[in-house]
């Protein structure tokens, strides 16, 4: 009897690990970057893109950067290719660091969000 409720207990959790594990998978999750997080720079980038385990929903779907002297202009958040979504830069960057905060969806409906930094050093 005392076996068989440990049986019964362990498989009850072995059940609810699978269940959570796939949840989490089911979420979006960012993959890459573009430019890539910590990365110093000699030329500043035109645009941001990210990469994506799956497409991502353009109706949630933001990327905002920062910089030292504020928000930096960016254009519309557009889909680049299938599971990647990318921003252009409004005007050139200057020399400084910049952090990148964006949020998007896939299938599920959940907002994933996150953020990742790069900065500019131009060789002079």
């Amino acid at each position: 009897m005392k076996s068989d409720t440990l049986r019964l207990r362990a498989v009850v959790v072995v059940l609810i690990a699978t269940a959570c594990s796939t949840l989490v998978l089911a979420h979006t999750h960012l993959e890459k970057t573009e430019p890539v997080d910590g990365a110093t720079l000699k030329v500043a980038p035109s645009h941001v893109e990210l990469w994506f385990n799956e497409k991502p929903d353009l109706t949630v779907s933001k990327i905002a950067v920062g910089g030292s002297a504020g928000a930096v202009a960016v254009g519309p958040t557009h889909l680049m290719s299938e599971k990647s979504i990318m921003a252009d830069f409004r005007g050139q960057l200057s020399d400084g660091e910049y952090v990148v905060i964006w949020q998007a969806a896939g299938n599920d409906g959940h907002v994933s969000k996150g953020e990742f930094k790069f900065s500019v050093k131009s060789a002079q």
